[in-house]
């Protein structure tokens, strides 16, 4: 990496991480493009979160950390955007990490596509121990509306580097305290007069770990803050929130009834398929091969050993 090469400014929003942040810092660090500024923003940890972060700023001066009190992921990307100084801005959250070659690559990426604001990749999802679950490869070009709209390409708040004008634009909303990034990714692409143009790199360059826990309580609360972030779109996007939201709410319903069938709740994961089609039929139009699997596979639930059936 030559010496002229542009500066990215990575932030790296952390509340209670300090199990995960040495890994998260170790893969930044050792990118293979080194010139970075790494702004570590603690929103008010209780545990040595801080202490791990010192600990890497005291070896390399690439490294600042910042604190807050707890305010939210939204106000600690926020904070970091404010002392960001990079060309580009590159995210990754405190439990994830990275690829050696990632930030080289999109770097370059963005370099050869100048009409492009922000790149993101594929992503690698993991458990907490860093076995390996499952990957996601979006698609990189030839975005359509509904695509971006009810699909995101961006995946997770780790994948995405911004040119550092898109910010200049568009914040994270502090009012938001779950998906938050989806909600500035919408901004983003579909806020007049200027809509942002993305694209991205086939390759599975982040590692995005997956945190347990009760399922009904996760995705209800989780559904919950999409479908406020879809009724907000109606507001800067009204013409298209009107076309896609309901069946962005369905593909989302369908996802709920995967990973419940994946968990073995089959109960579940009727309800939420029957969910998704009360709200919008056109998932068996935009993707039918995969929304005809997933409900055959929760139709055939109460038949199927070791399946909860209530």
């Amino acid at each position: 990496m030559s010496d002229n090469s542009p500066l990215v400014s990575v932030i790296v929003p952390c509340y209670n991480m300090e199990p995960y942040l040495a890994q998260t810092l170790e893969s930044v660090l050792g990118q293979t493009h080194r010139n970075l500024e790494v702004l570590v923003v603690d929103d008010g940890s209780k545990d040595n979160t801080v202490g791990v972060a010192e600990g890497f700023a005291q070896r390399d001066a690439r490294l600042r950390v910042i604190r807050q009190a707890n305010q939210g992921a939204s106000a600690a990307r926020n904070r970091g955007l404010d002392q960001a100084r990079g060309e580009f801005i590159a995210l990754v959250d405190g439990d994830d990490w990275w690829a050696a070659d990632k930030i080289e690559k999109q770097v370059r990426h963005l370099q050869q596509h100048p009409d492009l604001a922000c790149n993101y990749c594929a992503t690698q999802f993991v458990t907490l121990e860093g076995k390996l679950l499952h990957r996601r490869f979006p698609k990189t070009s030839n975005l359509s509306d509904y695509y971006l709209y009810c699909r995101n390409p961006i995946t997770n708040g780790s994948t995405p580097m911004f040119r550092r004008e898109v910010f200049d634009e568009h914040r994270f909303d502090e009012n938001k305290p779950r998906n938050n990034d989806v909600d500035c990714w919408l901004r983003i692409c579909f806020t007049p007069p200027r809509r942002w143009k993305l694209g991205g790199i086939p390759e599975a360059l982040t590692f995005y770990r997956v945190t347990p826990g009760s399922l009904s309580d996760k995705l209800d609360k989780h559904y919950d803050a999409c479908l406020d972030t879809w009724n907000k779109s109606h507001q800067y996007a009204p013409d298209i929130a009107k076309r896609f939201a309901s069946l962005a709410q369905a593909f989302q319903l369908r996802n709920y009834a995967r990973r419940a069938f994946s968990m073995r709740q089959g109960a579940e994961s009727r309800r939420f398929m029957r969910e998704a089609m009360k709200c919008d039929l056109r998932i068996f139009w935009y993707e039918p091969l995969m929304s005809l699997l997933t409900l055959g596979a929760v139709m055939a639930t109460p038949l199927l050993p070791g399946m909860n059936r209530k």
